[in-house]
């Protein structure tokens, strides 16, 4: 399937495909705006997942403490998830990915 992304979020999906195992090859579109086109096997879920996942890479990297991870919502409910992620990151502890944080304080405070 062809997914289409735009041009500022492409290294952190490019880079999130290569650390998942996911095979893939892109290329540039030139036009309106600037663009990468993705050409993968998985499915239009999966896809949106790495696109949750590049976000976070992309505020990790701009964040202050970068050697502390952060993680969407879905992956800091998930314990097998959030801790695959913190062992990668060699961390223990992560921030909530910004557009997540109100809904995931809300999730936590509700236990």
């Amino acid at each position: 399937m062809l997914r289409t992304v735009i041009k500022d979020l492409s290294p952190f999906v490019a880079w999130v495909l290569e650390r998942d195992g996911i095979p893939y090859t892109s290329r540039e579109i030139e036009g309106i705006g600037q663009y990468t086109e993705f050409q993968t096997a998985i499915s239009a879920r999966r896809f949106r997942n790495v696109l949750e996942d590049a976000v976070c890479e992309k505020e990790r990297r701009a964040s202050p403490t970068p050697d502390i991870p952060v993680l969407s919502y879905r992956a800091a409910i998930n314990p097998v998830r959030m801790r695959a992620l913190l062992d990668y990151y060699g961390a223990d502890c992560f921030v909530i990915r910004e557009q997540d944080q109100t809904r995931y304080y809300y999730t936590v405070r509700a236990i």
